[in-house]
């Protein structure tokens, strides 16, 4: 009670000043917080977006580079010095389907979100 009085006969302001005032902050901080909460839920859909996009590339570009035996930047390049001696091959052994494990997949696996934004489960689920 002291206090509030204190703070009105020091600050000159009355009381239905102060209520408006407090009033027009508590807007401005509601205001405020819908435009964090919209603001942290489109950077949540980026952040998804870009983790499934990065996902796929990922998974392009290891499929690619396994199937041909080139190497990558996981696996090292010594595919890549040995692929003159396979160029005589018939078409079938040149190309194979590799499995792509998830431990080859660097990038996603730098995000801890990326399992559920990619698979639509928690990080603890896989």
């Amino acid at each position: 009670f002291f206090g509030a009085f204190f703070y009105i006969r020091v600050s000159g302001m009355s009381k239905p000043d102060m209520d408006s005032e407090l009033e027009a902050d508590q807007n401005v901080t509601a205001l405020s917080v819908a435009e964090l909460k919209e603001k942290k839920r489109t950077l949540t859909d980026d952040l998804a977006h870009l983790e499934r996009q990065i996902y796929n590339l990922e998974g392009n570009y290891l499929e690619e580079t396994m199937s041909h035996n080139f190497g990558n930047v996981l696996k090292g390049w010594d595919g890549y010095l040995q692929a003159r001696a396979r160029s005589n091959q018939p078409a079938s052994q040149k190309k194979q389907r590799t499995q792509i494990k998830e431990t080859d997949r660097l990038f996603s696996l730098s995000s801890y979100t990326y399992r559920e934004n990619v698979f639509g489960t928690g990080a603890a689920d896989h």
